[in-house]
């Protein structure tokens, strides 16, 4: 799949220099075009897709080395792993006479599928620190329980409406379209995030934890 940008607003709490818990919002687009495959199915499949997806997450951070902005006897940088939970909505929509649509609505699967979502991520990461300002880079993969992120899962349906797929730049080479394979519904979608965050410290002053 080409790569699209994306972009959200950030807010991390850090429990110390070992532990922190971040919250973020995040936009981006996604999508795929078979006719661009190397894989004789896929061409012959001739399907394509764009999705815009929110997301809002709750991660768990866990730094390798202590590190704060704060203090100043910390490491300067460290190398991370962060697991969550978010929950997310995407749409995918392809081209119907010229116009964008939204993909469900042509039934090429006879399946109403939900468009909110709920997902794990997980990755790893790098941060530094520069006085009070952080630099994060990070890749993060997020586990689906839907298969319908791109439209496609099993096979076309019995009531595939053909003259929209012909109206389309979705036009298939299969004759006969009645069950046939469309998708591997045994294996759910992923996507992926992965960027540059900036982070500005609002501690005030370094804290003395109590235990």
């Amino acid at each position: 799949m080409p790569l699209h940008p994306s972009f959200g607003p950030r807010f991390r709490f850090n429990y110390d220099d070992r532990l922190s818990l971040k919250f973020g919002a995040t936009y981006g687009k996604f999508g795929g075009n078979d006719a661009l495959s190397s894989n004789s199915f896929n061409r012959d499949r001739n399907y394509n897709f764009t999705s815009q997806i929110y997301e809002g997450a709750i991660l768990g951070e866990f730094n390798f080395l202590p590190f704060s902005t704060v203090d100043k006897k910390s490491a300067l940088s460290t190398p991370f792993l962060f697991l969550g939970l978010a929950y997310a909505n995407h749409n995918p929509k392809t081209i119907l006479n010229g116009s964008s649509v939204n993909a469900q609505d042509l039934y090429i699967e006879d399946v109403k599928y939900a468009k909110n979502i709920l997902s794990i991520p997980f990755g790893i990461g790098f941060k530094t620190s520069m006085n009070r300002v952080s630099f994060e880079f990070s890749w993060g993969i997020r586990k689906t329980y839907t298969d319908y992120l791109d439209d496609v899962s099993t096979n076309y349906g019995p009531n595939t409406r053909s003259s929209n797929l012909n109206n389309s730049n979705n036009y298939t080479q299969y004759d006969d379209l009645n069950n046939v394979k469309r998708g591997d519904q045994y294996t759910k979608d992923w996507y992926v995030f992965s960027g540059l965050s900036i982070l500005w410290s609002l501690t005030k002053e370094e804290l003395c934890r109590k235990f």
